[in-house]
């Protein structure tokens, strides 16, 4: 069983290489697309944050945070988003052309994994510097939190994970009713319609809103729940959430790819 779990580990590594370096030829051919790529993710980022800075200039508290609170969840959250756009965006994105076309057929027959295999094969070069620059407003934002435990920061590698689960889950999961739907171009807008929710603090929410961010469209696991666990005495409730939360996101959306494939007439059928 060990072996085994060596051979496939080592399998899909070389593979997730192989994919890696065909993304940065393909990204690197056309260079000056690459440079303004980056330019446009940097300016959105940009944005993010402007819009928070132009906000505590009116007031002092938003939510429950301060600015200098506030600033760590926004650089977290554009930290986490940096890795999904990295790992993921590129072949989501591409999930209801490869349905409607029929190019779904020639990625299912692969042997591998379907689900590694339609959402690994793109990796996006061009969100790498903004992981980085990111990542350094990051330590930043928590260097200017007077009396920071710097010790928190490892609940990040649990964190962190379950954040990603939360959208790779979501994205993933209505991408596979566009197999139900043939073309479902409305589920892109759905998607970034939700998404938005969990770029905001949950704090600013109440009541129902706020348990279905946490409980129930966990987008609040993002990066909300992980700045308080950072931010404020560590709520062991959220930590165990946390370790259950992508185990039910994984079975789950796992469940449901099976019953679409299942559901799904292919091009040459």
């Amino acid at each position: 069983m060990i072996a085994n779990f060596m051979f496939n580990a080592k399998k899909y590594l070389s593979l997730y290489k192989a994919f890696f370096k065909a993304s940065v030829v393909a990204d690197l051919e056309f260079r000056l697309n690459f440079v303004l790529l980056v330019c446009s993710e940097f300016i959105w980022y940009s944005t993010q944050l402007v819009l928070f800075e132009v906000l505590y200039r009116h007031t002092n508290i938003i939510g429950e945070w301060n600015i200098h609170q506030m600033r760590v969840f926004i650089f977290l959250v554009l930290f986490v988003d940096s890795i999904y756009m990295i790992l993921w965006d590129s072949n989501f994105s591409a999930f209801t052309e490869n349905v409607r076309k029929g190019t779904l057929d020639l990625l299912l027959v692969k042997p591998v994994n379907s689900m590694f295999m339609l959402s690994s094969q793109k990796i996006s070069i061009s969100h790498i510097p903004c992981l980085f620059i990111t990542g350094a407003g990051f330590l930043w934002a928590v260097a200017q939190i007077p009396d920071f435990n710097y010790w928190k920061l490892f609940w990040l590698f649990i964190l962190v994970p379950a954040g990603l689960s939360v959208i790779f889950a979501g994205r993933f999961a209505l991408n596979c009713s566009a197999i139900l739907f043939t073309r479902a171009d409305f589920l892109q807008y759905l998607w970034y319609s939700m998404f938005r929710l969990g770029l905001r603090p949950d704090a600013i929410y109440s009541g129902f809103l706020r348990f279905l961010l946490i409980f129930i469209i966990p987008f609040a696991m993002i990066a909300s729940i992980p700045a308080r666990i950072l931010l404020e005495p560590i709520n062991y409730g959220f930590l165990t959430w946390a370790l259950i939360l992508p185990v039910l996101l994984i079975t789950g959306v796992r469940k449901y790819w099976s019953y679409c494939l299942k559901q799904y007439s292919s091009a040459s059928s």
